[in-house]
């Protein structure tokens, strides 16, 4: 038996994204310290929408449609981030995208895939010509 510990398995677009996560929460922890502790963010494809989270306090004071700098800093990145993994050309949809840092640790789940064209029209056959 082999003693190889096991491997977490990126694809390459994970593993690229995972990159630019961890030089991002680098910065951020230059920049905002112990805010940056913990960074989530996790996009909705159904709503094009995205969900934060981040080592801030709450304490009750951040209501519905109101956002800290840094956290709307957050979703800057994540939009920028959905964007590019869609394509210059907006070619590709994207079905999953998340980022975490907490507890030291990183993760990352990316899923893209092309866009579907519309189903063709079948060709119509002439079934009323016979061969003689």
């Amino acid at each position: 038996m082999s003693d190889t510990p096991q491997l977490t398995m990126l694809s390459r677009l994970e593993a690229q994204t995972l990159q630019s996560f961890i030089a991002q929460v680098d910065a951020w922890q230059y920049t905002h310290g112990e805010k940056a502790g913990t960074v989530e963010i996790t996009y909705y494809p159904e709503d094009e929408g995205f969900e934060v989270e981040n080592g801030e306090p709450n304490h009750g004071l951040l209501k519905r449609n109101r956002t800290t700098a840094f956290r709307a800093e957050l979703l800057a990145w994540g939009s920028n981030q959905v964007k590019q993994l869609q394509g210059w050309d907006n070619s590709k949809t994207v079905n999953a995208f998340a980022v975490s840092y907490k507890d030291g640790k990183f993760g990352v789940a990316v899923d893209v895939a092309d866009k579907t064209a519309e189903p063709a029209e079948p060709a119509e056959t002439d079934e009323s010509s016979e061969t003689l």
